[in-house]
């Protein structure tokens, strides 16, 4: 007998590789998007780690006390101070502030729910001196961290840390821009940290406040929720 050889067609190598284009186009941004938190969570991991160090460092070498604000980051020249503990700092001047700020224009300003944020992130509210800049009331480092203290965008007396500064994406809160607090509330009842309030913070203290990256209003709490998921959830 003789053997026949089996291929296979034409239409069924094109089934096939349809097959498997829409299964890659199922999965592949999820994959990428689960990567790209990560990448958000480790970033955040790092910087806090670097904030929180030379916070206390500042407060040693200072004789204040960050938790009751005498170490007052509200007075430029303290700001210029803490920049000294970092890396390739760079101040924000009325020179340079459009220049190092200029990604806030390109790449706009969003909320973790991808809403856009208002104005008080564009470059003429920052540069224009309502902010308090170009006072040296913010800095970049060599890290690629951009620090800002005390910026009037509804954050209360909150701090904004851009982890990899705004040249770089996705320029959203709770990836790479984070709010921080070098006053938390101190005292019975309170337990928030400088990250923020966590879900079960508010739980256990029957908050009407804060917990706000869980329920999707701005993200002034986004690092207190990675703090206490371990991951990004969100």
């Amino acid at each position: 007998m003789k053997n026949k050889n089996t291929a296979f067609t034409l239409a069924e190598v094109l089934i096939t590789l349809g097959i498997i284009g829409v299964v890659a186009a199922m999965t592949i941004p999820g994959l990428m998007n689960t990567y790209k938190k990560k990448q958000y969570y480790t970033q955040f991991m790092k910087a806090r780690s670097v904030i929180e160090n030379t916070l206390r460092m500042y407060a040693n070498d200072n004789d204040c006390e960050i938790t009751d604000g005498s170490c007052d980051f509200e007075k430029s020249e303290n700001v210029e101070k803490l920049g000294r503990y970092f890396k390739g700092v760079q101040y924000i001047t009325e020179d340079n502030c459009t220049k190092l700020l200029s990604g806030y224009d390109k790449m706009p300003v969003k909320d973790y729910d991808k809403q856009p944020v208002d104005e008080a992130m564009d470059i003429d509210y920052l540069c224009g001196g309502e902010l308090g800049l170009p006072n040296e009331w913010g800095f970049t480092a060599i890290e690629g961290m951009t620090l800002f203290f005390e910026p009037d965008i509804g954050y209360g007396s909150g701090h904004l840390l851009d982890v990899n500064g705004p040249n770089s994406g996705p320029n959203v809160f709770g990836r790479d821009i984070f709010v921080f607090y070098t006053r938390p509330a101190v005292g019975e009842g309170f337990c928030n940290s400088i990250w923020g309030v966590s879900k079960a913070c508010k739980e256990k203290n029957n908050y009407g406040w804060g917990a706000e990256c869980y329920n999707g209003d701005f993200s002034s709490d986004c690092g207190a929720r990675l703090i206490e998921e371990g991951k990004m959830n969100y």
